[in-house]
């Protein structure tokens, strides 16, 4: 018997290095997640004052 027939073959599988992430990349990131409140409560106040001016309508 063959010794190179009872080693374990994963075709396909390969190892995973991720890139590192750059100081600009953090910044971004850091920005978004920081201006997310802000824009969600601005979603909010819009929502509001169209749904005060639909109900004075009526």
């Amino acid at each position: 018997m063959n010794a190179s027939t009872t080693e374990a073959r994963f075709a396909g599988i390969t190892s995973v290095v991720e890139a590192p992430v750059s100081e600009e990349i953090r910044f971004a990131q850091y920005s978004m997640l920081n201006e997310l409140p802000g824009a969600i409560f601005g979603v909010i106040t819009v929502a509001y004052i169209v749904g005060s001016l639909i109900a004075l309508a009526h």
